[in-house]
């Protein structure tokens, strides 16, 4: 009678067959999580800041672009009179991100790809592609944030920023994590020496 398979050894056989899609389910599952961790932390780090600093009281407005009609700062925090809004909310986005990717480094590099290069090479690219990254979803939040602030509930404003956040950073990320952290290739068995062929006399 053929053993029961459990569902490990079945996950692992897919593994090893569809490389590509198990990461990608890993990716998309440990970000899932990663995103859980950033809802949480700007659930209470706006409010902890708001409440115990001035800093809410002071616009945050950094990297002014104007092209055509769009006339915006890619980090754009103006005072709104609440915890949503002003330098405060921008370092709590700070904080948010540090934490969070901190969490996200390690799970991508051991668990997702399972990488074995250079851990200080591949800290410094993912620093690297974070700013950029990060720069570039700024700039897109700066285009539908005072819209979602307008329109949202400030019950669901965070969790909706957070999705749509999300979504667009796990289509970005992916390709850029496949290109730090490469696969180590499996090791080959090396062939079997020929045995010499002893000459007859």
């Amino acid at each position: 009678m053929t053993p029961t398979r459990t569902p490990a050894q079945r996950w692992r056989d897919f593994s090893a067959e569809h490389v590509l899609v198990a990461e990608m389910v890993k990716f998309s599952g440990l970000s899932f999580l990663v995103a859980a961790l950033q809802y949480l932390l700007l659930t209470f780090l706006p409010v902890l800041l708001f409440e115990t600093t001035g800093w809410g009281a002071i616009p945050a407005q950094f990297l002014h672009v104007q092209l055509g009609p769009i006339d915006t700062y890619v980090f754009d925090y103006p005072v709104t009179g609440d915890a949503l809004g002003g330098l405060s909310y921008f370092v709590a986005f700070v904080l948010m991100l540090v934490i969070s990717q901190g969490v996200n480094f390690p799970l991508q590099r051991n668990i997702v790809f399972r990488s074995n290069g250079r851990i200080a090479f591949q800290l410094a690219w993912y620093v690297v592609a974070l700013v950029l990254i990060t720069i570039a979803c700024s700039f897109l939040m700066s285009l539908y944030v005072p819209l979602v602030r307008e329109w949202v509930d400030p019950s669901i404003y965070n969790l909706l920023v957070t999705v749509i956040n999300g979504g667009v950073q796990l289509l970005i990320y992916f390709p850029v994590f496949k290109i730090i952290f490469p696969s180590e290739p499996a090791v080959e068995a090396a062939p079997a020496a020929e045995e010499p062929v002893t000459a007859q006399a």
